[in-house]
């Protein structure tokens, strides 16, 4: 399983991100950290999920800009899905979906339907994200995302 995320074009000239990330925690590990609000703050700082339908969701990246939302779907242990609307681009969809795999989970991250300029800065961003996660699980100690090098690797 590739940590790289995918940017693939639909039909309809859409775009969308996917990561499938295999975490060696179990999926109720991995939903506390994703849903519990005060366990977001550690891997997504400015990013608050309010884990209930028609919760509010805002990923506030400061100078960067803000992304608002809405919980539009809520499955406990499994799926976790909102609206992303950035300023001047069209709503999206979050989701993200976990699976039991052995001792760990498998996490897909699907960010669509997105215009292609900006599909690709949130790809590395959603990247960085997901390192952060992984290593708030490990050890409760995320690194500061080295972002030079992710956007090198997605535009080699």
């Amino acid at each position: 399983m590739s940590e790289r995320g995918i940017l693939a074009e639909a039909s309809d000239g859409t775009w969308r991100i996917e990561f499938e990330r295999r975490l060696p925690h179990p999926p109720e590990r991995v939903w506390s950290a994703l849903s519990d609000p005060d366990q977001q703050g550690a891997w997504m700082p400015g990013v608050r999920i309010e884990p209930r339908v028609g919760g509010a969701v805002v990923y506030d990246f400061g100078a960067e800009g803000r992304a608002d939302g809405e919980v539009l779907a809520v499955e406990p242990g499994r799926r976790l899905e909102h609206s992303w609307t950035w300023p001047d681009e069209p709503r999206a969809i979050v989701r993200w979906e976990l699976r039991p795999d052995g001792d760990g989970t498998v996490l897909t991250l699907l960010h669509r339907p997105l215009r292609a300029a900006p599909a690709r800065d949130y790809r590395v961003g959603w990247h960085a994200m997901l390192d952060a996660l992984g290593a708030v699980l490990e050890d409760g100690a995320p690194t500061d995302a080295d972002y030079e090098s992710l956007y090198a690797l997605y535009t080699a």
